[in-house]
């Protein structure tokens, strides 16, 4: 008999409705307190990844404060308008006194014979150019113009010669520009030609090609350029005018300084989490959810301790550079007191955030031990995330069980109140009957 006829016999004594009532409060006994706890699982899961996310930032902002370029960095200043200097690697701050000179020029001719249009022809002949060394042929047809001699000079000289037209105004403006790509002394060029043409009349415009000019702290120094980076490591200076310029290149701690305050409020935000979560506030008698958890509680033990235990081998500690441990575990951060420690000896503060060695390096400890925490096996966020997956394995398996008994136990149950109304069925039949019977023959005796 299915569960859709009950309580028929039984004038709903027994019926759909109160097994339906039966159950929920079996699942409120067995199963919901399960799927509680499979919910607190699943809430803690939630937090430790977001922690982890919060780790490997923390992880990421300590690897930035062991790279050597952070320690490097530089800013440089002039004094004077006849230099300008672009830091472009690895430099020592210093100063240098620069007086230039002369600066390099380019050779520049002109040709005398001035056209009315770009596209007149031009007398046949020929005309060599040479510069540094090398000789250019160039054969002049009577069907060139002037663009086409400035194409044929372009591309026979490698680049080392450029050709163009330039307008001076006039009746006949244009007039062919012939000079040296690059400035340098070996950049004089020189023109000549067979013939009494046009290629035969160049005149130089102002002096010719010449390097640069000039002293560093007093040392006479020549460059082919104007532009000159192999001067000193990591910086190119470009002479601008004839002139003097002081140049000071200072280190520049303010990457290093942004640095550490990235990762300071990246620590607290981690010690705030874990503080938040293991906290138990008896005046409202609520509990955070990793409370009474010891490996999520040495997570933040095990950070605080790399502050206030690591030394370099000059006993550098973190509060020489700044560093503080507050009373709720948080790290504060000095910055004058760092800049002057930085001032007294740089190096010896790069050595307490950044050695390798197994007594200093701050930095590297942390980014070592942040890895181990959330990757290895031992480490406390494996731990945790390994024992809250079987938890909620566990329960899972725990809450099928028990809904199984449920649907076994009340499928019996129905079956009995099935029989149960059947048979109340019959007997309420059986006493109507009996009551007509009664009724009858008290009618008859009347």
């Amino acid at each position: 008999m299915g569960i859709s006829t009950i309580g028929l016999g039984s004038k709903n004594i027994l019926s759909n409705d109160m097994i339906s009532k039966l159950k929920q409060a079996d699942e409120s006994a067995f199963i919901s307190p399960l799927e509680k706890r499979k919910a607190r699982v699943e809430n803690q899961k939630a937090e430790i990844e977001a922690l982890s996310d919060m780790m490997s930032t923390l992880s990421d902002r300590a690897a930035n404060l062991i790279k050597d370029d952070i320690y490097q960095s530089v800013n440089s200043s002039v004094t004077g308008d006849s230099v300008s200097v672009n830091i472009t690697g690895s430099i020592k701050p210093q100063n240098l006194n620069l007086e230039v000179i002369s600066l390099a020029t380019r050779d520049v001719f002109e040709a005398k014979d001035s056209f009315s249009s770009k596209d007149d022809t031009l007398q046949s002949g020929s005309m060599t150019l040479s510069i540094d060394g090398n000789d250019y042929d160039i054969s002049i047809e009577d069907t060139d113009t002037l663009s086409t001699l400035v194409d044929k000079i372009n591309s026979s000289t490698n680049g080392n010669i450029e050709a163009s037209i330039l307008n001076v105004g006039g009746d006949e403006p244009y007039k062919l520009i012939v000079k040296s790509t690059d400035t340098g002394a070996k950049n004089k060029i020189s023109i000549s030609s067979d013939s009494d043409s046009f290629a035969n009349d160049f005149s130089r415009v102002g002096d010719e090609a010449q390097d640069a000019l000039f002293k560093a702290d007093g040392i006479e120094i020549t460059r082919e350029s104007n532009e000159v980076s192999d001067l000193i490591d990591g910086a190119t200076f470009k002479l601008q005018k004839v002139g003097i310029s002081s140049v000071s290149i200072q280190k520049d701690d303010s990457k290093l300084i942004d640095g550490i305050k990235k990762f300071v409020d990246q620590f607290n935000s981690v010690i705030e989490v874990i503080n938040g979560d293991t906290k138990y506030d008896a005046d409202k008698k609520t509990a955070g959810i990793f409370q009474g958890n010891n490996d999520f509680r040495n997570i933040a033990s095990t950070l605080q301790d790399i502050v206030s235990t690591t030394f370099s081998k000059d006993g550098v500690s973190a509060y020489d550079v700044g560093l503080e441990l507050q009373r709720d575990g948080s790290l504060s951060f000095d910055e004058d007191k760092f800049k002057k420690a930085s001032e007294n000896d740089s190096e010896k503060v790069k050595e307490y955030f950044s050695s390798s060695d197994y007594v200093g390096g701050l930095f590297n400890k942390f980014d070592k031990t942040l890895f181990d925490i959330s990757h290895k096996s031992s480490g406390s966020i494996k731990i945790i995330k390994n024992d809250l997956d079987d938890g909620l394995s566990r329960y899972e398996e725990e809450i099928q069980k028990a809904k199984d008994r449920l649907d076994a136990r009340y499928e019996i149950l129905t079956k009995k109140f099935a029989s149960y109304d059947t048979l109340l069925g019959g007997l309420n039949t059986q006493a109507s009957t009996i009551d007509n019977l009664i009724k009858a023959q008290f009618a008859n005796n009347n």
